[in-house]
């Protein structure tokens, strides 16, 4: 699991995820006037099994002074952006429905980032208690 655990590490992915979808919203309703331009969407749920089976993989540690390695992984990689099939077909992007994905993203984003805050912040009480 790491030093750091596995739900940290989780959340930071979480973290990943949302700022590209939140690129990928943004280039939606920037192609809105597109002709044949058709939006684009991220999976959540492929992308979370996705980090959650993932297996660490082994690096060098190239000084005794180094932290120890178990739990680290590659690069955030997500799949690649698929078309979405909703009701608008290939009428195009849908500006309500867009903004209204860029609104529930930001949301979830900032939840993600105080669920991480409060990781850190119980991190820094048992350090702090471990030095008296």
């Amino acid at each position: 699991m790491g030093w750091m655990g596995k739900s940290i590490e989780l959340l930071s992915h979480a973290l990943d995820f949302r700022a590209k979808r939140h690129s990928v919203i943004a280039a939606n309703l920037a192609n809105m006037d597109t002709p044949g331009y058709r939006p684009k969407e991220l999976k959540f749920d492929q992308v979370l099994k996705e980090a959650a089976r993932k297996e660490p993989i082994a690096l060098k540690r190239t000084h005794p002074a180094h932290l120890p390695t178990s739990g680290a992984r590659s690069g955030r990689g997500f799949p690649l952006v698929e078309q979405s099939r909703g009701f608008m077909g290939d009428k195009g992007v849908d500006l309500d429905i867009e903004m209204a994905k860029m609104a529930k993203n930001n949301l979830l984003y900032e939840a993600t980032v105080q669920m991480l805050s409060k990781k850190f912040e119980k991190l820094r009480l048992v350090i702090e208690e471990g030095r008296r």
